[in-house]
């Protein structure tokens, strides 16, 4: 049982990094691709008539690219932790009734319901808006496209706020499971409490 705990809280680790890194990976990527296409001030071929910044909807696709990719992979992620976390409770004789198992449920819960609304709500909006923001580009009609832009910019700092709080909620996470672990392994020497009342440790 103890290995296959360690199993299980392996995969709920390595999950929460993966997921973690892709964050933070997806944001740098952002802050230096723009300005890098920018200061390149690139033309987009069979966009002769449309009269807004190039470079932007170059940088749009890397951007798409990007965070579509992190979407997956939060979602692989998210799959992974959560299955991962209820074997070890459910299971693996992960305790319950402490203070950072309840903190890692409630980040992981808190993450997992962050990038639901990314996934489901406010993604599937911003990829509509900037379709429209492309196409209308592409064809030459500068006010639909600025329309669309203007759309799109709207939810970005919605969209921004959402990666940085989930990036938080993963981070306290993976904090909460060391807690959870050094409790769940003391010192060589140490008597472990097994006084029921004394199992809200951290």
């Amino acid at each position: 049982m103890r290995t296959m705990l360690k199993v299980s809280e392996s995969v709920h680790a390595l999950a929460l990094a993966v997921w973690l890194g892709s964050l933070v990976m997806a944001g740098a990527v952002a802050a230096q691709v723009f300005p890098l296409i920018r200061g390149l001030d690139p033309s987009m071929p069979g966009h002769e008539g449309f009269e807004g910044e190039h470079w932007l909807i170059v940088a749009g696709h890397v951007g798409q690219m990007t965070f579509n990719t992190t979407d997956l992979i939060q979602f692989v992620c998210v799959l992974l932790a959560v299955l991962s976390l209820i074997a070890s409770l459910g299971a693996f004789g992960l305790p319950m009734r402490r203070y950072s198992v309840l903190a890692r449920a409630c980040a992981l819960g808190a993450a997992g319901l962050l990038v639901a609304y990314e996934l489901f709500v406010l993604g599937p909006a911003m990829q509509q808006d900037l379709a429209k923001y492309w196409e209308a580009a592409r064809v030459g009609e500068n006010t639909l496209a600025q329309a669309a832009r203007e759309a799109f910019m709207a939810r970005h700092p919605v969209a921004s706020r959402t990666l940085g709080l989930t990036a938080m909620a993963v981070a306290v996470a993976i904090v909460a499971q060391v807690f959870s672990l050094l409790a769940s392994n003391p010192k060589r020497g140490s008597t472990p409490a097994t006084d029921p009342g004394e199992s809200h440790d951290a």
